[in-house]
């Protein structure tokens, strides 16, 4: 099962409440440059699908009820986690990480929940925008959840580098906190050798949230040692597993030695576009109030108009029950 051995450190929670509010007044600053010399997308670069021996949880391994689950009829939504997985090829796999280590000096600080990062890849990276729309990615990637997938309207969310590396300074490292994702659909893709690092072990809990927050400062304490606490196998560089990331707590233990490099790929299921649970005040303190207004905008026009919105934005749209996997259904 998605499981290897406990990783024993332990990972603080996710502050919330005013806090968050006080980190929504601030300007989303762009940094970065548009046109970085990086290696060009190629389809060649999506790994063969489907693959052997993938395991998965379902959403009843959580606790959940069919009541709480996504979906509509004939379209139940229920994979809690799955993987590892290979969605890029070894050669594809290293062409990303190349870019992701070349922007790594545009990363910003932040410990609200990663303390380094960077957010918005696909606006930064051609070859990360080419990846995402590419439709042998996207529908790997659906038929991995048993949903139609694409990239989600909230960029500032979409893709994202996280940055772990121990402290210049000496002091203790410093880890993911505690938390639910935004995002429905989240593949978190290892750009680093399990070897290349100690610590930075991807720890997930096994059990309903409502049983996470009752017993919130036990599970915290005793980290990865509890029994409901599971590491995620993700050993080498393209290894990618996915996640429900809002409807399950999961966390990323210090490292205290190496970096360790991760990409997180978000999807949308846009037949399911209004059982999105993202909520306003979960982006708001990283992209401010007023970018987040703008995404929001944008995601009620994809849940809304989803076959619309896909022409608009170049994203591929693969008819329903079309034998290349699941995808939108064009519009009547």
């Amino acid at each position: 099962m998605i499981t290897t051995a406990p990783d024993t450190t332990r990972v603080a929670a996710l502050t919330t409440g005013l806090d968050r509010l006080r980190r929504s007044l601030h300007t989303a600053d762009d940094g970065v440059p548009r046109h970085l010399d990086e290696p060009s997308w190629e389809p060649g670069f999506v790994a063969e699908f489907p693959q052997a021996g993938v395991d998965s949880l379902r959403m009843a391994e959580f606790d959940y009820t069919t009541a709480e689950l996504h979906g509509r009829a004939g379209l139940c939504d229920d994979l809690a986690m799955a993987g590892p997985v290979a969605l890029l090829t070894a050669r594809g796999a290293q062409a990303l990480r190349t870019i992701c280590r070349e922007l790594k000096p545009w990363a910003v600080h932040n410990d609200q929940v990663v303390s380094h990062r960077l957010r918005n890849v696909e606006a930064v990276s051609p070859f990360v925008r080419a990846m995402v729309r590419d439709p042998a990615f996207l529908r790997n990637a659906s038929r991995l959840v048993g949903v139609p997938l694409i990239p989600h309207p909230l960029r500032n969310a979409g893709v994202q580098i996280n940055y772990y590396d121990p402290p210049a300074d000496g002091a203790a490292p410093a880890a993911v906190k505690w938390h639910l994702d935004g995002m429905n659909h989240v593949f978190t893709m290892t750009l680093s050798d399990h070897a290349e690092h100690t610590g930075g072990g991807y720890v997930y809990y096994r059990g309903h949230p409502r049983d996470f927050d009752i017993h919130r400062e036990k599970t915290t304490a005793m980290g990865s040692s509890h029994p409901k606490v599971h590491t995620a196998p993700l050993q080498h560089v393209g290894d990618t597993v996915f996640t429900r990331g809002s409807r399950v707590y999961h966390a990323v233990t210090p490292v205290s030695r190496g970096d360790r490099i991760t990409l997180a790929v978000s999807l949308f299921c846009p037949l399911l576009g209004a059982q999105d649970e993202n909520r306003f005040w979960h982006s708001a303190p990283d992209d401010g109030l007023l970018r987040t207004l703008g995404n929001w905008r944008r995601l009620r026009r994809a849940v809304r108009r989803p076959a619309t919105y896909c022409r608009r934005e170049g994203i591929p749209i693969i008819p329903l029950g079309h034998p290349a996997g699941p995808g939108i259904a064009p519009p009547k």
